[in-house]
């Protein structure tokens, strides 16, 4: 599985397992990632407010985000959370 904001792929996804609704796995970033990772980080933070005036509307538009799967298949997801160590969730829309 890959993980891509509109047409650029950010990495490749492994480890899957699924909680309730939630699915989980392990991110292998790419060179594309680099420019997300403050945003992600900003997702995630739970220490701090998250600020959308601070990212690019179309970062914050789910339909921007999907997963592609077996046999290239797309498959639509809610904008994941993403930690800087390599975990993501998400869930299907």
């Amino acid at each position: 599985m890959k993980l891509y904001f509109s047409n650029e792929c950010l990495g490749e996804i492994g480890d899957i397992n699924v909680e309730g609704s939630w699915i989980n796995g392990r991110i292998i970033f790419n060179k594309n990632t680099k420019k997300f990772m403050n945003f992600f980080e900003a997702i995630v933070d739970e220490e701090n407010e998250f600020v959308e005036g601070n990212f690019c509307e179309e970062w914050l538009d789910d339909s921007n985000w999907y997963i592609l799967g077996e046999e290239n298949r797309k498959k639509e997801i809610y904008i994941p959370a993403v930690y800087l160590d390599g975990d993501i969730y998400w869930r299907w829309r």
